[in-house]
């Protein structure tokens, strides 16, 4: 369980691992910051259950380098990371490792979810994306690559996957987890229970919403995947709908440097975009760019404010019914 200073849903995360219908379990909390954790005292009540462990980092590293040490301290044949503000179902774990051992060749496993609030009420859900089973890398990569359909908090990994692939996860981006995904799935079967049995929260302080440079990231995300394509013939992606996602990254990357008064860098995005996919003219992010173009910086913060609603609005859900 990565965290960082103040974790108001924290106890509902430890509550729910508690809860579960399979109890050989260990937990590591790894709390990201300089010495003297904030957190470490408000879970004394945890800490006598010789299966839960604390730690500080001592440091003030990445979210990237918090999740590697995670991933990297333990022999457990299966690792899954629970964010502090999510919660599992009670048959989670149960349900995962079943089907991992019924299932030896998959590199991990994932279901859908549902939506909670800050007050823990569930408010939306996932579609089931997929028939419950075993999909190889040609059937599941292409797919990943459309969208993301995995849910962070959904997965149980197996440790022999993350070993195969490389158990760092890459800096610098927000996409840190989607990436580790597509290593893992082009190399082995994953598995789907058409199931929705972890809450994943949204609340206005967490990372994912205030992360800068979402744009650039996305920018960089296909690079990276042009190297994962490269590198695995067996696997036949819709070529056309990439040139559409890389073209609605340089777009969000143009409205990044938009608003940030950067004219030239977001003139080049935008001519970058249409090249690339020229349907972009007609995304929405276009005419958009648009309003901050002409409207001064009243337009740019106008801007600014309906990409954070529409970034809250699809936050973490993936693919809704």
């Amino acid at each position: 369980m990565p965290t960082r200073g103040i974790a108001p849903y924290i106890h509902e995360a430890i509550r729910s691992l508690l809860a579960q219908t399979r109890q050989d379990w260990t937990l590591l909390i790894s709390e990201n910051g300089a010495p003297g954790g904030q957190l470490e005292p408000e879970l004394s009540e945890y800490l006598g259950d010789p299966r839960i462990r604390y730690r500080s980092l001592g440091v003030d590293a990445s979210m990237a380098t918090n999740h590697t040490r995670l991933i990297q301290d333990g022999t457990a044949p299966y690792v899954a990371i629970l964010h502090d503000d999510d919660r599992w179902d009670p048959e989670f774990l149960e349900r995962r490792v079943d089907f991992l051992e019924r299932h030896p060749q998959c590199g991990f496993v994932f279901t859908g979810n549902y939506e909670i609030d800050s007050r823990s009420h569930r408010i939306r859900e996932s579609k089931l994306v997929l028939r419950e089973g075993v999909y190889g890398p040609q059937e599941f990569v292409p797919l990943l690559l459309r969208r993301n359909v995995i849910g962070m908090a959904s997965l149980l990994v197996r440790r022999l996957a993350y070993q195969a692939v490389g158990s760092t996860f890459d800096e610098g981006t927000a996409y840190l987890d989607y990436r580790m995904w597509l290593r893992i799935s082009a190399r082995f079967p994953v598995g789907y229970i058409a199931a929705r049995d972890v809450g994943i929260r949204v609340h206005d302080s967490q990372t994912t919403m205030t992360a800068k440079g979402r744009g650039e990231m996305q920018v960089d995300l296909f690079r990276y995947i042009d190297v994962l394509v490269a590198s695995s013939p067996e696997i036949a992606p819709d070529t056309r709908w990439l040139r559409r996602r890389r073209a609605g990254a340089h777009l969000s990357a143009a409205l990044d440097h938009l608003e940030d008064e950067r004219f030239d860098q977001a003139r080049t995005h935008i001519r970058t975009a249409v090249r690339t996919y020229p349907p972009a003219v007609v995304d929405p992010r276009t005419p958009l760019a648009l309003v901050g173009f002409a409207g001064g910086r009243p337009g740019r913060r106008l801007v600014g404010r309906l990409r954070y609603l529409v970034l809250r609005n699809r936050l973490r859900v993936h693919v809704r019914s």
